[in-house]
């Protein structure tokens, strides 16, 4: 199988020093607060006597959850790429390759830099494991869930630069009103969307009165749930990136035509 170009321009990103790995820097320095709010105040005999052990693995991983998603919508809206990344926009214009290989290359890039940035969150998260304890699979699903959640969101930004990319402002105020209808509207008023909920059900003090399968269909629900909304959007950036592809086709032929009728 050939390796797809976008792959190679993400993994070949990821290497070099820039803005995303700086803007991330940030991200991560708000994880760590996270961690020390939520580090425990009390000595072990108190947490015994109240039966419940630290929420500091919880609030982490919501937190990372959080600043994923977030981060995702940015970088599909291009308002962050990495060092010798090109636009989606310039992918479908100047590229002979398929659309459906350019959104496999697409979404298989975003995968690969979620899991760059949680690789720069791991000691975070296994200081807040250290503490916290837990089970490692189910510490394993909360994550793979914020990696099927930033997925959907890096389609969004996609499909926001696409249709208003080029008023700067107004995709800005869209990312960010989109980030907070998405996670916390919409995740309030349906917790099964909700990747806050769902870590605290499964991470949270509920998890050590009933075992970690019991919440398996929730968890379940909220995969499916972000995977057919990932597939709508795939659909809609399919037809936002033929369009670009029309539109620079069009403008080539009327081009070619004012050159003949000039001559």
């Amino acid at each position: 199988m050939r390796t797809n170009p976008l792959v190679t321009e993400v993994l070949a990103g990821l290497t070099r020093q820039g803005r995303a790995q700086l803007d991330y820097l940030g991200l991560l320095a708000l994880q760590a607060a996270v961690l020390l709010v939520w580090w425990p105040k009390n000595g072990l005999t108190q947490a015994l006597e109240v039966q419940h052990g630290p929420a500091s693995l919880t609030a982490v991983v919501i937190t990372v959850g959080l600043t994923l998603a977030y981060f995702a919508l940015r970088v599909g809206a291009e308002e962050i790429l990495l060092p010798g990344q090109h636009g989606l926009r310039d992918w479908a214009r100047a590229s002979p390759l398929g659309l459906g290989r350019i959104l496999r290359g697409y979404a298989l890039g975003q995968i690969l830099h979620s899991l760059h940035l949680l690789a720069l969150s791991s000691p975070l998260l296994l200081m807040a494991f250290t503490i916290s304890g837990g089970e490692w699979v189910v510490l394993g699903w909360c994550l793979a869930a914020a990696l099927v959640q930033a997925l959907f969101y890096r389609l969004c930004g996609a499909i926001i630069h696409l249709t208003i990319g080029q008023h700067r402002i107004e995709s800005q105020f869209t990312v960010r009103m989109l980030a907070f209808l998405f996670y916390v509207l919409i995740g309030w008023l349906a917790p099964v969307t909700s990747h806050v909920a769902l870590t605290s059900r499964m991470l949270g003090e509920s998890a050590i009165a009933e075992p970690a399968f019991a919440t398996m269909p929730g968890y379940l629900t909220f995969l499916a749930g972000y995977a057919g909304l990932s597939l709508v959007a795939w659909l809609a950036l399919h037809r936002l990136l033929a369009r670009e592809r029309r539109g620079k086709a069009n403008f080539g032929d009327r081009a070619d035509t004012g050159k003949v009728a000039a001559g």
